[in-house]
């Protein structure tokens, strides 16, 4: 295929009423509160031009940086756009944090122009782990980052080794540079072939010997002789710092990484050891989960040259994405909203708010085909950390009645757990309760989140990114 005079793709007809189908189609979705226009554009759009996602993405000046895994894709991937845009490079993202392949072609149909350029130096994805190997088929992927592995929708994915092979596919379709998770060894073995560059923390202040840690720990061995691993050290789940009990093999050495790691109930603190340098560094973000995210951040950014003064810079500017540890003031209450989705993750988001002496609770469960069908993923979840809870929980949803007995024999008190199944009535209730110096914690599903937003926009309030 010839090329235009400014080097990229030529776009043919279809592909321009592609992107005026793409972006007058969203248009209208918004204008009728119908809601985001984050994938029926996208889907409209591949209708008309099955190329136009392809011809798009090959005007990016630098190229296309994915960023994929079980948790923390939206973080991470805002962290990244925030240490870019402190860079000065203009950047197409999917910001709204849908990752399919309809929800990309969405993002970069809205960016374009209506002639079909885009001026953009990156596109920066997050794509959901079935996805990437569907997008690496249509998109030439630079670096690649692969955040953690952890059960996550059995009905969607099956079992950890199956997540393994879509990314490692997505990987191998380009060799694209991976930028992969040290800490976790099913993600520190992917990605054979690739150039690779690890990220991970070193230590939590006062941890010096191995934990639990929080959240099942997701089974793991050595590729190279089967053998399993055992741990000096556990942060949470499967990741610590580990070594195989046969070969030795183990934990490769981390290039980007966080020391003294201190979390609290609103934020964390580290060292950050990046191109050999060591710089203080402070998220506002709760939970050792948020960390991890800003360290893929400044892995991704250290591959791509930032320096790393911009790279700490964009970590401690960042502003949150829809429904991630989003912080909003509803009149003069405190909310904080966190996606929760699987066993790992909701485990990391229970245990900072069980860790909030402030905290109030509402739990909004829903089991649509975007949320996931099976909810079993309630029973793999560590929400006894809120036997001690002392105030009102209530939870709400389409499966808030499954929630209530998980929290019951979770060892919360029964007197405590309050089942309000309209979440718009939970979300006026539990407002009502929370007084000065409290913060609401919303631990959402994803549609749940989505009909969170229309019930705050119906208030006057709009979250990131609507």
């Amino acid at each position: 295929m010839t090329s235009s005079a400014d080097g990229w793709p030529p776009l043919g007809l279809s592909d321009r009423l592609a992107i005026v189908a793409g972006k007058l189609s969203a248009r209208a979705i918004r204008a009728l509160g119908a809601g985001l226009g984050s994938n029926l554009p996208g889907r409209l759009a591949r209708k008309v031009s099955p190329e136009v996602l392809r011809r798009l993405s090959a005007q990016c000046r630098l190229g296309v940086i994915a960023v994929s895994g079980t948790n923390g894709k939206s973080t991470t991937a805002g962290f990244i756009y925030s240490i870019l845009r402190r860079a000065g490079l203009k950047i197409v993202h999917n910001r709204q944090g849908a990752n399919l392949v309809t929800g990309i072609t969405a993002s970069i149909v809205e960016a374009a122009t209506y002639d079909g350029r885009l001026d953009a130096d990156y596109c920066l994805f997050e794509i959901d782990e079935a996805s990437l190997p569907v997008v690496a088929a249509e998109v030439v992927l630079g670096p690649v980052v692969v955040t953690n592995l952890f059960r996550d929708q059995l009905d969607r994915f099956g079992e950890l080794d199956t997540t393994a092979s879509l990314i490692g596919r997505g990987l191998l379709a380009h060799r694209s540079p991976a930028i992969l998770n040290a800490d976790d060894p099913n993600v520190a073995q992917l990605a054979e072939g690739c150039p690779r560059l690890y990220y991970g923390i070193e230590s939590l202040s006062g941890q010096s010997t191995p934990a639990s840690g929080a959240g099942a720990m997701e089974l793991s061995c050595c590729p190279r002789c089967n053998s399993d691993y055992e741990y000096s050290l556990v942060f949470y789940g499967q990741l610590g710092h580990y070594r195989c009990r046969s070969c030795r093999h183990g934990r490769p050495e981390p290039r980007v990484a966080a020391e003294n790691v201190v979390v609290q109930a609103g934020s964390s603190s580290f060292l950050l050891r990046i191109d050999g340098e060591r710089l203080k560094t402070a998220i506002t973000l709760p939970g050792l989960f948020n960390v991890y995210n800003a360290l893929a951040a400044a892995a991704l950014a250290s591959f791509l040259g930032i320096p790393a003064l911009t790279v700490i810079e964009g970590l401690e500017n960042y502003s949150t994405l829809f429904g991630r540890s989003e912080r909003l003031s509803v009149g003069d209450k405190t909310v904080l909203i966190q996606l929760i989705k699987n066993p790992a993750g909701a485990t990391q988001v229970v245990s900072s708010a069980a860790a909030d002496p402030a905290g109030r609770l509402l739990i909004a469960i829903n089991d649509n085909l975007a949320d996931g069908r099976d909810v079993s993923w309630l029973w793999d979840a560590e929400f006894e950390l809120l036997s001690g809870h002392k105030k009102v929980i209530v939870v709400s949803g389409q499966r808030a009645h499954d929630m209530a007995v998980r929290l019951k024999y979770a060892g919360v008190e029964p007197a405590l757990i309050e089942v309000v199944p309209s979440l718009e009535k939970a979300v006026g209730r539990m407002l009502e309760r929370v007084s000065a110096g409290e913060t609401l914690w919303i631990l959402p599903t994803y549609t749940c989140l989505l009909e969170l937003q229309k019930i705050l926009k119906a208030r006057g309030y709009l979250l990131a990114g609507t």
